[in-house]
């Protein structure tokens, strides 16, 4: 499989980290269109900056990963330059509709989707709306590659917004929070070294245990939270402080 990149900011590097890094994707060449062919090179991947011998390559899958605001325009200039009809889209620009994108191609599938940061240690969470034109043969090339960086959570084309937020977004509120963690271990006299492992570890196996339990959110909740105890009495002192609210609010700010 042939893998083409336009854009090497922090999530079209974070998606070539997965894919170089992740032994069953050895047989995948990447290639980045990119102004700076140096960055290329550091990620361990061909780089090109004319955009004509890019669109020459004949990928089998093309990957979006510029600003929201500049995408259909770069895809058009890719088509205009002779980017093969047979070559699978995939963009990650929010609030592009891929019938926005389907309209400059030569007749291109395209499939939108939002990866989140972490696809760059093949943890990543990755909302995949399917295009409904697309070949079982593409389905499986596309599903294939984005496997390998994480989870695959697909969705309707008319949801990839809140679940590219939901997905995408928090990670940086889960920082926040972690952040928030650390300062009161450290505030307690802990390392913040040793304080920065133990949330790390924290977070992860609380994420592995939800995905791996049949129980809701609510439900691992109770299992901690003993009458009288401390966690309960930690959990009032968040809804005392707003937490839920913040949550909530974090999201529908996001989503706007």
């Amino acid at each position: 499989m042939k893998v083409g990149i336009v854009g090497l900011g922090h999530m079209g590097s974070a998606l070539v980290k997965g894919m170089v890094k992740q032994d069953s994707l050895k047989e995948v060449e990447v290639v980045a269109l990119s102004s700076n062919t140096d960055k290329a090179a550091k990620l361990n991947i061909s780089g090109m900056s004319d955009k004509a011998a890019f669109a020459a390559q004949d990928f089998d899958i093309l990957m979006l990963t510029v600003p929201a605001k500049v995408t259909v325009s770069v895809l058009k200039g890719l088509a205009e330059a002779g980017l093969s009809k047979r070559t699978v889209v995939l963009s990650a620009a929010a609030g592009v509709a891929s019938e926005d994108l389907e309209a400059v191609t030569a007749g291109n599938t395209v499939f939108t989707f939002i990866p989140n940061i972490p696809v760059a240690v093949n943890a990543g969470t990755i909302a995949l709306a399917k295009s409904e034109k697309a070949s079982d043969e593409e389905k499986q090339n596309v599903h294939t590659l984005l496997a390998a960086l994480g989870d695959v959570v697909e969705v309707k084309p008319d949801q990839i917004g809140i679940a590219g937020v939901v997905g995408g977004c928090s990670p940086a509120f889960i920082d926040v929070l972690m952040d928030a963690m650390e300062d009161a271990a450290v505030s307690k006299g802990m390392d913040r070294t040793v304080a920065a492992d133990l949330i790390a570890s924290v977070v992860r196996g609380t994420a592995s245990l939800a995905q791996q339990s049949d129980l809701s959110f609510s439900d691992l909740k109770g299992q901690i939270t003993s009458p009288g105890g401390t966690t309960i009495k930690g959990v009032l002192a968040l809804e005392e402080n707003g937490f839920r609210h913040a949550v909530h609010e974090a999201i529908l700010s996001a989503n706007k």
